[in-house]
């Protein structure tokens, strides 16, 4: 009964992202990527996510409080979006089914990876601290009706929230999902979301790989490499060793799922056809990423600075660089919130004064 609760979740996650990601890439009459849209939906739910979530943990309401306010947004996001692009769906499931047709070996071997990768991070042994972490705290949170208020390692109460994980609420998600859904913490955070993000990974990549080879062996070719090299450059220092060892983790969606998403757009801008509204996307990608992890803080205004500044010097278009800035105010916010925090000018408490 739990692996087939484990993969309702896994089906209804790529359902809810599909639905999210669909108002910001569906386009009547112009063409739309079905991964693009799977890959910005993710970030939007977790940005939304975040935006109920925060105001209900500091206002102590519990967890059971903040899974029935979930659903609300949840159920209206999607039915409304499957009355206005059911229609486009459908085509581009035509259109996938036409492209596997004609590519067999391409999408033969992207399936094969994509399994082979998915089963190896779901029974690969986990032992690091900050997975421990994760899936104590996704427990405590369903065990204690409470959002983030007690220690997950000793259960001690906490007098204040730790802002280096209140803000990256994620793992919350996690908990509302096990208490909707009755699944245990560990199942939900190692295979369910582990899955979930290896998929995505794995849909980025073929992305990429088919932007620069048309010729789909020369396309397959290049996703193997990467799916390679993501097994073979395993160290604490590189974002393969959290894919492929701490996949659930925040650290590995920024690393594996949020820098590549925000290549990927890059390459639509240089391109010289980009999706309409690609700021928008790169801002939700942003906006998404600062509720998955801190990390984000450093390394995402570096990544679009690092892009799109050059781009925009280079090609005489200053017009770019405003939208750039724009894209990394959530993460200035936070870590400017964070260095006043650290500094104890500020705290949040688990308690009214």
């Amino acid at each position: 009964m739990t692996a087939i609760k484990a993969l309702c979740v896994l089906v209804i996650n790529f359902i809810m992202y599909m639905a999210f990601g669909s108002f910001f890439t569906v386009r009547k009459n112009r063409e739309w990527s079905a991964g693009l849209a799977v890959t910005v939906g993710f970030f939007a739910y977790y940005a939304l996510f975040s935006v109920i979530t925060l105001p209900v943990m500091f206002t102590y309401r519990p967890l059971s409080y903040l899974a029935k306010l979930w659903l609300i947004p949840c159920i209206l996001i999607t039915v409304t979006a499957v009355i206005l692009y059911v229609k486009s769906w459908a085509e581009k499931i035509t259109g996938i089914i036409s492209d596997i047709r004609g590519n067999r070996l391409f999408w033969a071997g992207v399936c094969i990876i994509t399994v082979l990768s998915a089963v190896l991070v779901a029974i690969t042994y986990n032992f690091t601290l900050d997975a421990a972490y994760y899936v104590a705290n996704v427990t405590t949170n369903v065990d204690t009706n409470m959002i983030n208020v007690y220690d997950p390692f000793t259960g001690s109460w906490q007098d204040h929230f730790e802002l280096r994980y209140a803000f990256a609420t994620y793992s919350v998600n996690d908990s509302v999902i096990c208490y909707i859904m009755k699944l245990p913490a560990l199942v939900q955070t190692k295979t369910v979301m582990s899955l979930t993000v290896m998929i995505i990974v794995n849909i980025l990549y073929v992305m990429i790989s088919r932007y620069f080879h048309e010729d789909h062996r020369r396309a397959l070719l290049m996703y193997i490499l990467m799916m390679l090299t993501n097994c073979m450059f395993i160290s604490i220092y590189t974002a393969s060793n959290f894919l492929m060892t701490r996949t659930y983790e925040g650290k590995s969606i920024v690393g594996n799922i949020s820098i590549i998403a925000i290549f990927v757009l890059y390459l639509l801008l240089v391109s010289g056809r980009p999706p309409e509204g690609l700021f928008v996307m790169l801002f939700v990608v942003s906006m998404g990423t600062v509720t998955v992890s801190s990390t984000a803080n450093m390394v995402i205004p570096t990544e679009i600075v690092a892009l799109f500044v050059p781009y925009a010097l280079i090609k005489k278009k200053p017009g770019i660089l405003p939208k750039a800035i724009i894209c990394i105010i959530p993460e200035i916010v936070m870590m400017l919130i964070y260095v006043m925090y650290v500094k104890g000018y500020f705290a949040i408490y688990t308690f009214p004064r």
